[in-house]
């Protein structure tokens, strides 16, 4: 068994997306320093995916509300020091930041909004348009520290990367390279957003593609960084649900910063999952002493492991239970957390 690991460290740089954001302060600024503080000491190295529309969008309010000039100078700011620091930022895009409605009052935002949830509502138009101004924002964070790093990557909001013929040639025409939303297996169809994974190739966690970020294709353009996933048995996860029971009790787990996208799921599932076992998307949130344990010895017997995380998510339990876990797989095995290493 090989000690080398590819762990592919990746986060959602967002607010929540439903009737109530959550602020700046609680939901980016604050976690996401811990975030680069605990990724400063074990030397790893991560990938943010941007939600440039809010960005975008904040922009044009700027000028009229001082609280939101001072939001936008502290994202900024944040986006500067994260390259800095060594980590990627990378366009992830939100469509549905169109008809966020903002609160001057409490410096929120209400996305209820759902029409433009998915890329592929928009007009072509539209989507060209987002996405030239999603990258134009990246680059100009980039420019700042004179950074080399491509803006190559992305990650579709809600993992909706299908249908992918609407992001093709916009991958083609500003050279995006890899894509990082496919969960192999998983499925959801809502009247927000949809995405389907059960053609994804199982057991190869990252493949070349063409047309398709489920179908395999050895000459593709483009590459898929594919999200991990840790399989419990049902006496596994009746443990997980009592210890999350437990932290929710002793205040571990405190309430959210704000309110989710609210959606009507039409059909979901695992193509992976059964009667007898359950995967949960690999994460940091809900991380505890026991799927601790269950990550460390998933990753030990794999070469390859991405996680995906939301800093607004975050709990300080939970950021305890990362230096832990980074602690051991760094005492344990040969960590490579930079990408770029792994396919050069």
């Amino acid at each position: 068994m090989s000690k080398e690991k590819l762990l592919l460290i990746s986060f959602d740089y967002e607010l929540f997306l439903g009737e109530k954001t959550g602020t700046v302060q609680q939901c980016l600024i604050k976690p996401t320093d811990q975030i680069i503080s605990c990724l400063k000491k074990y030397a790893f190295k991560a990938v943010f995916f941007i939600d440039t529309v809010y960005i975008l969008r904040l922009r044009e309010i700027a000028g009229k509300y001082p609280v939101a000039k001072t939001d936008l100078d502290l994202i900024m700011g944040q986006l500067v020091q994260l390259v800095k620091n060594g980590h990627e930022i990378h366009p992830h895009i939100h469509p549905h930041w169109i008809d966020a409605l903002y609160n001057p009052a409490s410096n929120e935002w209400d996305l209820r909004e759902k029409r433009y949830y998915t890329f592929a509502s928009l007009s072509e138009n539209k989507q060209s348009g987002l996405f030239s101004e999603s990258v134009s924002l990246i680059k100009s964070v980039l420019e700042k520290v004179n950074s080399t790093q491509p803006i190559d990557s992305y990650r579709a909001g809600g993992w909706s990367i299908e249908p992918f013929r609407y992001f093709r040639p916009l991958f083609i025409q500003y050279d995006i390279k890899y894509d990082w939303s496919v969960i192999p297996g998983k499925y959801q169809v809502s009247d927000a957003h949809s995405f389907d994974f059960r053609k994804a190739p199982g057991g190869i966690p990252v493949y070349r593609f063409s047309e398709a970020p489920c179908r395999k294709e050895e000459n593709g353009p483009f590459t898929e960084f594919t999200i991990s996933t840790l399989t419990m048995n049902r006496i596994e996860t009746w443990i997980d649900f009592k210890i999350s029971g437990m932290m929710q009790r002793f205040g571990w787990r405190p309430a959210h910063k704000g309110k989710t996208v609210s959606s009507i799921i039409k059909e979901e599932g695992d193509l992976y999952s059964n009667g007898r076992n359950k995967r949960i998307i690999a994460s940091f949130e809900g991380l505890n002493p026991f799927t601790l344990k269950k990550y460390v010895s998933n990753i030990g017997t794999s070469g390859y492991f991405q996680f995906i995380s939301h800093p607004k998510l975050i709990t300080p339990f939970e950021f305890k239970m990362i230096d832990k876990l980074f602690r051991k797989l760094k005492s344990k095995f040969e960590i490579q957390t930079d990408f770029r290493k792994f396919i050069s």
